[in-house]
């Protein structure tokens, strides 16, 4: 109704003003003005102008109106000119023109007028606060504008490093130099801020959310256009800090040829795909077009969440196994019937002071666990294995360390068997430290410390750990088994041991201070008595270490293909008799002999002595 009496009110103001009187149509004029609208209102239905929600008109609003007025001024026209054949006065071309500005300025007009007094309505009772947005460019435009139509009682202020940009405004919104931050936030008490400098390093972003922190401004971060791409966030919202954006680290980005290498086409196996790091493999595997994908697991529940996760690839055969890569006989089964030509062996018990109360578990589970795949891998038309290691195996002060380290000894003994018989098989091991959110990680169980009110426990003022996310170490051992494959024949070593570049050790003192700010709590210490969350020191547990090295050798390790991938110059010990190992860690577990166990283990994986130069300052 409103846009039948503005076309209406259009082409007689066009009149009007042509004809510079008020004017008084004849009957000819009356019969081309009433016409107008006729044409109009069936276009402006074509064009959507009557779909859109009012409360979200936006700039889509002003093309949709622009192109639906001049098809009806043309259209108008064209039936103008046409009467002209049978002797009425046409209509002078200035009043077309004037028909369609008008027309177009009104219809706009309108809808950004109604949307503003919803807004207004809906909002009036919101006090007016201000946001605080870090950057400058195209995406702070768009949080702004989103932000704005949500409340425009919003008081948006702009800051940024680009000089060229000061004093200028975005959408209305002012834009001010980054040194003055501290000046805005007491000036306009500003609680909240938003980063939206994606393209920017890690590095520069924890400068920033630090110094945000220090003001107390809750910070939050715009995510990536990979994240929006793959469902992770929603376009127009913005998401916490994560621990992950306080590492420090920039995520590697996966190369395509070397994720496809050992996986695309190929029947895949991942024991332990129930755990944290064999879940993630799943996760990053299905993707990349494998014929057949086999989870091995020995917890129903973790094996079921997996499947279930796993669902929606339709395309894809998985068979799930409930099994213990222990049971070598299960092992050389599913890899024989499933022709199974890739094997990714992330089975493993992790836990340091639960292996330390189990340990004939622990080597059971993790050591011979290891030489079970591994025979089976060196007896069937397998292809690569590539075993899942971890930091607590250099210089092992654990069971469960000490363990691990054996089994990358079963990587090389069967390395150096394959390459013996001429075998194309590759056997390597990826050792990594800590990964962000997996169970056996400090991040988790912060986090329930937190949510229980503190305090955080902590081990060692001085403690360090190796942080990575899950998906990126796994991005990184698959594509790691693809450069030990194409590698195979020219090995630098029988059996590679790959490590990945975790960026410097953190210092966990520090992140567990930053995990308390990021739930928006103070801690409490000397300093700052009535603080929200308190931090204890409990003292290192059995097997735990002050710090945690990636390398034996003071070597530094060979570079690859990958810029964050490298390989430890760490060949087996030349008097290493394998095959006694294997049968003198069977006897001792059998006989529970729990000194000769750690004794064997001390002697082969240097258990306990101290080797590490760093432990020496403890």
């Amino acid at each position: 109704m409103a846009d039948t009496l503005i076309v209406l009110f259009a082409v007689w103001l066009a009149y009007s003003i042509r004809l510079n009187t008020f004017h008084v149509p004849n009957q000819a004029q009356l019969v081309l003005i009433l016409s107008a609208p006729v044409l109009a209102i069936p276009i402006f239905y074509g064009f959507g102008l009557y779909r859109s929600l009012i409360r979200y008109v936006g700039e889509e609003a002003i093309w949709a109106a622009f192109k639906a007025v001049g098809l009806m001024a043309l259209l108008w026209g064209l039936l103008a000119f046409m009467t002209r054949a049978y002797g009425i006065e046409g209509v002078p071309r200035s009043v077309l023109v004037l028909t369609w500005l008008f027309t177009l300025f009104m219809v706009v007009s309108l809808r950004f007028v109604a949307r503003w007094f919803l807004i207004i309505l809906s909002s009036s009772s919101v006090p007016r606060r201000h946001y605080l947005i870090y950057g400058a460019a195209e995406a702070a435009r768009q949080v702004s504008a989103t932000l704005q139509r949500h409340n425009p009682r919003l008081s948006i202020l702009h800051v940024t490093d680009d000089p060229s940009l000061y004093g200028r405004l975005i959408g209305g919104n002012p834009v001010y130099p980054a040194r003055e931050v501290p000046q805005l936030v007491r000036r306009y008490d500003i609680k909240d801020a938003i980063i939206t400098l994606r393209y920017s390093s890690n590095e520069k972003r924890m400068s920033v959310i630090d110094s945000l922190r220090k003001h107390g401004v809750r910070v939050r971060i715009l995510p990536a256009f990979a994240d929006i791409v793959e469902g992770k966030h929603v376009v127009n919202m913005v998401r916490d800090i994560e621990i992950g954006d306080l590492l420090g680290r920039e995520m590697a980005v996966p190369e395509k040829s070397l994720m496809d290498a050992n996986t695309q086409g190929k029947a895949v196996l991942i024991t332990g795909a129930g755990g944290s790091i064999g879940s993630e493999l799943c996760r990053q595997v299905v993707p990349l077009q494998t014929s057949r994908l086999v989870l091995l697991e020995s917890s129903e529940v973790a094996l079921y969440q997996i499947v279930r996760e796993l669902g929606e690839y339709d395309e894809l055969e998985i068979l799930p196994i409930l099994g213990s890569v222990t049971d070598e006989g299960l092992v050389k089964r599913i890899i024989a019937e499933h022709r199974i030509d890739t094997v990714f062996h992330a089975a493993a018990y992790k836990h340091v002071p639960l292996v330390e109360q189990n340990p004939y578990q622990g080597v059971i589970n993790n050591a011979l666990g290891t030489l079970s795949v591994a025979k089976a891998v060196y007896e069937s038309d397998a292809e690569v294995m590539v075993l899942i290691s971890t930091d607590k195996a250099v210089w092992p002060s654990s069971v469960m360390g000490a363990s691990k380290r054996v089994a990358e000894l079963v990587m090389q003994d069967f390395a150096a068997r394959a390459k013996q018989a001429g075998q194309e098989k590759t056997f390597c091991a990826v050792r990594f430290g800590n990964v962000i959110g997996s169970s056996g990680s400090v991040i988790p169980l912060f986090s329930e410390q937190i949510r229980d009110g503190g305090p955080l426990t902590l081990t060692h003022p001085e403690a360090t750990r190796y942080f990575m996310t899950v998906s990126e170490a796994a991005q990184l051992v698959i594509q790691a088994g693809s450069i030990a494959h194409a590698d195979a024949g020219k090995s630098r070593s029988d059996g590679d041991i790959f490590l990945l570049d975790m960026g410097e050790p953190v210092l966990i003192r520090d992140l567990a201070i930053k995990m308390i700010q990021l739930s928006n709590l103070t801690v409490c210490d000397e300093r700052n008595p009535q603080g929200d969350i308190a931090i204890k020191v409990i003292g290192l547990r059995p097997g735990e270490k002050l710090n945690e090295v990636l390398r034996y050798s003071v070597e530094p390790p060979v570079s690859t293909v990958h810029p964050k991938i490298s390989v430890a110059s760490e060949p087996p010990l030349d008097a290493l008799d394998f095959e006694r190992l294997y049968r003198d860690l069977g006897e001792l577990i059998a006989t529970q002999d729990h000194d000769g166990l750690i004794e064997l283990l001390s002697r082969v994986t240097g258990l306990g002595s101290n080797a590490n130069p760093r432990e020496k300052d403890v």
